[in-house]
C-alpha cells in the first residue's frame, strides 16, 4: 500500500502569501536574517524558571546579532564546515550556539543533554564518535565535563561562550540549501545511537510542514515548549520552527516538567498557549500527577494545537486526559497526532487540525500476525489512534521486511518514506546509510528509508503498531512490548508510567518471557497482587506466559534522554544483576503449541486435516493444480478448512497464499505448518 499526497512546484506559494522563506531553495541563515529584518523587535523565545516567571528573552534582531558575533568567534579557531558540539543547558544559550554555528556555516553536533542521569556515558559516545573540532557552552560546563573526560578519544577546542560572545566582529556565512547543516544523535532507542546528516532542505522542508502549520501562519499563536532541545523535537519545534513561522514560544525547561507536571499547564494557562505538546508518557504525567485542585486553577481554552507523537498507549491515555481536563477547556479536537524520527528529520505524517481523533479498535491476534482487520470481540481488540496523513511531495510505503515486497493495503509491514524529509545518512557510517537510507524495494526504482517501524495504513492514513527490532515472535505472532506497557500501566494505577518492559531473558528460548515493571513508591497493592495482577492480565488478554515478573524501584527501565524505554539495554542490565530489584517472581510456563518444532507442526497438522476432512468426497492428499484450475475441488470445503484452522489455531492466513498452497496437499500442510511452527525448516 502506498500512501503519497504528491505537489509537485517550484516554489511553496503558501510560504510567498504569507511572507515566510521558501524550504525549496532557502537555509537557516536566510531564516533568521528574514525575521530579523521583517519582525526585528519580536520577542521569538522567552525562558521561563521554576515558578513560570520570564527569566530571559531573545528578540529577533538580538538573535541575528549574536549569532553573527558567535560565527566570528569561531572562525578565529576554524573554518567552514568545521563539526561543534553543543554542550549547553535548556536554555537560551543552546539557541545562541546554534544558530551561531549555521551563521558560521559549521555544522553544530546536537544531541547532550546534560540535565538527565548517565549524561556523561552519552556525552563520551556522542564526542568519540562525531570527533568534532570544538566544543563550545557556558564556561562552567565546559570545566565540569572537560575534567571529567581527560582520556578521550579525540580532542577538541573547548571554546566557552563567553569567550565567543565577546568578539567584536560579525560575520554571516550562508552555505547551500542541500548542504549538512547540523548532525543530529538519534536517542538509541531501537539501534546504537547514531549522527544523522540532516541538511538545510530537510530542516526549511519540516518547519514548513509542522502540524497546523498554515493555521499557524493564518493566526497569532504563541507556543510553548518542555522538550530538551537536544532532541529532534525539542530542537525543531522550540528552537527553529518559532523562528521559521514567526511565532512566539515560552521556554520552560525540562526539569521543571519533570518534578512538577502542572507547571507544563499552569504556563499555557498564564500565557494563553495555543500550540504545545509532548509524548504520551507527558499527558500520561499529568494524570497522575496533577490534583483536582490544581485542575480547577486551570483555564486551557486557548490550546488550540496539542501536539502528540506516535505511540502504542495513546487511545486510552488521549481519552482519560479529555475527560479529566474537560472542566480546563480542553477538547480532543485540539489533539494533533503524527508520525515521525530523526532519521526522516523530525515530521512523517500529521493528522487535521481541529478534528476529533480517528480512534479505531483493530484485531489484536489479526496485527499480531500481520493482517488489519476491525476487532468483533472486546477481549481481542487493540485500540491505536492514526497519525495521519503523509506530508506533502513524499511517498509512504508498507514493506515486508524480510524480502522488500510492498504490501497491499490490509497488511502489517515495517514503514518506509521517501521524499523530502528524508536525510542524508549516517555520519561516518556508509554501509549503515546504504542499508537504511537508500533502501530498493522489490519492483520500485526509488530509495527508501527503512524507519525500523511497524505499521500499517487504514483508510489511506497510517497507524503506528511498534518497533521492529523490540518485537518478540512467538510461532507466527508478533507481541510489541509497548502495547503490553500500555496495557499495564493504564490498568494498574501502582506501576508507574513509561516504566514497564518484555523481553526474553534467553533470546534462544521463547518460554524465557520476563516482564519486568517499575512501582510507585508507596503502592497500595502488595507486591504479590501486583504480580499476580500482571500474570493474570497478560495470560488472559495476550496468551503468553511469562516465567518471571519483576518489580523494580524507580530507575529500573533504563532510558534514553529523551524518556523512551531501551529494551536491549534494560535486558543486559537484568542479566548482570545491575537494577534496583524490590522482588522477582517465577512461574511454571505450560507447553503450549506455540513452541513446535517445523516437523511436529507439520505432523500436527496431517493429523488435524486428516480429521477434518474425513467426511470429504474424494481424497485430500490428491490435491492438483488441474483440479483446481478445472473446479474438481470444492472452494468453499477449502475456504471452511481455512476458517477452521484460524479458529483452531489463533491464527491468521492471507487467503491468495492459502489458495497458493492448496495446488498440492504437500504445499498446504508446509503453509499451515509454518504458521504453528517456532522455527524455520
Amino acid at each position: 500500500m502506498v500512501l503519497i499526497i504528491p505537489k509537485e512546484q517550484t516554489e511553496d506559494r503558501t510560504c510567498k502569501q504569507h511572507n515566510v522563506v521558501d524550504w525549496r531553495n532557502d537555509t537557516l541563515v536566510d531564516m533568521v536574517r528574514h525575521r530579523a529584518c521583517s519582525s526585528p523587535s519580536m520577542v521569538i523565545y522567552t525562558l521561563l524558571n521554576d515558578q513560570c516567571d520570564p527569566v530571559d528573552t531573545l528578540t529577533a534582531i538580538q538573535l541575528d546579532h549574536q549569532a553573527s558575533v558567535i560565527a566570528a568567534g569561531l572562525h578565529h579557531f576554524g573554518k567552514e564546515k568545521n563539526r561543534v558540539l553543543i554542550l549547553c543547558e535548556n536554555d537560551l544559550n543552546y539557541v545562541l550556539a546554534f544558530f551561531g554555528c549555521i551563521y558560521a556555516n559549521m555544522i553544530p553536533v546536537s544531541g547532550i543533554h546534560v540535565d538527565v542521569i548517565r549524561s556523561d556515558e552519552r556525552f563520551a559516545t556522542v564526542l568519540n564518535d562525531a570527533q568534532p573540532d570544538f566544543v563550545i557552552g557556558p564556561r562552567h560546563l565546559l570545566i565540569e565535563y572537560k575534567d571529567y573526560f581527560r582520556k578521550l578519544d579525540c580532542n577538541p577546542v573547548w571554546i566557552p561562550l563567553e569567550v565567543l560572545l565577546n568578539v567584536r566582529d560579525k560575520l554571516i556565512k550562508k552555505g547551500d540549501n542541500k548542504d549538512v547543516a547540523l548532525i543530529q544523535y538519534s536517542s538509541g532507542t531501537t539501534r546504537n545511537t547514531k549522527g544523522i546528516l540532516i541538511t538545510h532542505r530537510n530542516l526549511m522542508y519540516n518547519v514548513r510542514h509542522q502540524p497546523a502549520s498554515e493555521k499557524i501562519l493564518e493566526s497569532e499563536c504563541n507556543g510553548l515548549s518542555w522538550l530538551p532541545f537536544a532532541h529532534d523535537m525539542g530542537l525543531i519545534g522550540g528552537i527553529i520552527v518559532p523562528v521559521g513561522l514567526g511565532r512566539k514560544i515560552f521556554l520552560l525547561p525540562p526539569k521543571y516538567f519533570i518534578e512538577k507536571p502542572v507547571r507544563w499547564l499552569q504556563a499555557i494557562t498564564r500565557y494563553k498557549i495555543q500550540v504545545s505538546g509532548g509524548p504520551t508518557f507527558a499527558y500520561n504525567l499529568c494524570l497522575r500527577e496533577i490534583t483536582e485542585n490544581e485542575i480547577r486553577k486551570l483555564d486551557l481554552s486557548s490550546w488550540q494545537i496539542a501536539v502528540n507523537g506516535a505511540d502504542n498507549s495513546q487511545a486510552e491515555t488521549i481519552e482519560k486526559f479529555c475527560k479529566r481536563f474537560s472542566s480546563a477547556g480542553f477538547r480532543a479536537r485540539h489533539f494533533i497526532f503524527g508520525y515521525g524520527l530523526a532519521e526522516a528529520t523530525l515530521t512523517v505524517t500529521n493528522s487535521k487540525a481541529n478534528v476529533s481523533p480517528k480512534i479505531r479498535n483493530f484485531s489484536r491476534k489479526a496485527l499480531m500476525t500481520g493482517f488489519v482487520r476491525q476487532a468483533s470481540d472486546v477481549n481481542d481488540q487493540r485500540i491505536l489512534v492514526s497519525c495521519g496523513y503523509s506530508l506533502e511531495d513524499q511517498k509512504i510505503v508498507i514493506v515486508n521486511p524480510e524480502n522488500d515486497q510492498i504490501l497491499r493495503d490490509g497488511r502489517v509491514g515495517e514503514i518506509c518514506v521517501s521524499g523530502p524529509s528524508v536525510a542524508r545518512g549516517y555520519f561516518n557510517r556508509p554501509e549503515e546509510t546504504e542499508d537504511v537510507f537508500h533502501a530498493k524495494l522489490s519492483g520500485s526504482k526509488e530509495f527508501y528509508l527503512r524507519t525500523g517501524d511497524l505499521g500499517f495504513i487504514y483508510e489511506n492514513e497510517l497507524y503506528f503498531a511498534g518497533r521492529i527490532s523490540n518485537v518478540i515472535t512467538l510461532g507466527n505472532k508478533k507481541y510489541d512490548p509497548g502495547d503490553i506497557s500500555g496495557t499495564l500501566e493504564n490498568s494498574c494505577p501502582d506501576i508507574r508510567i513509561n516504566g514497564t518492559t518484555f523481553f526474553l531473558e534467553n533470546l534462544k528460548d521463547p518460554t524465557s518471557i520476563t516482564i519486568l515493571a517499575e512501582t510507585i513508591r508507596n503502592p497500595v497493592k502488595s507486591y504479590e497482587e501486583i504480580a499476580g495482577y500482571i500474570y493474570e492480565k497478560v495470560t488472559k488478554l495476550y496468551m503468553i506466559w511469562p516465567r518471571t515478573i519483576v518489580l523494580t524501584r524507580p530507575g529500573g527501565v533504563l532510558k534514553t534522554p529523551s524518556g523512551k524505554i531501551q529494551i536491549a539495554r534494560t535486558r543486559e542490565a537484568f542479566c548482570e544483576k545491575k537494577l534496583p530489584v524490590i522482588k522477582e517472581f517465577r512461574y511454571q510456563v505450560p507447553i503450549i503449541t506455540a513452541f513446535l518444532s517445523f516437523k511436529e507442526a507439520y505432523n500436527q497438522v496431517e493429523e488435524w486435516i486428516g480429521n477434518v476432512t474425513k467426511d470429504w468426497r474424494g481424497n485430500v492428499k490428491q490435491l492438483t493444480r488441474n483440479k483446481l484450475l478445472n473446479k474438481e475441488v470444492n472452494y468453499d470445503l477449502l475456504l471452511d478448512l481455512r476458517y477452521k484452522f484460524e479458529e483452531k489455531f489463533h491464527v491468521e492466513i492471507d487467503p491468495s497464499d492459502f489458495m497458493t498452497a492448496c495446488q498440492t496437499y504437500t504445499d498446504l500442510c508446509h503453509l499451515l505448518a509454518k504458521q504453528i511452527c517456532n522455527s524455520e525448516l
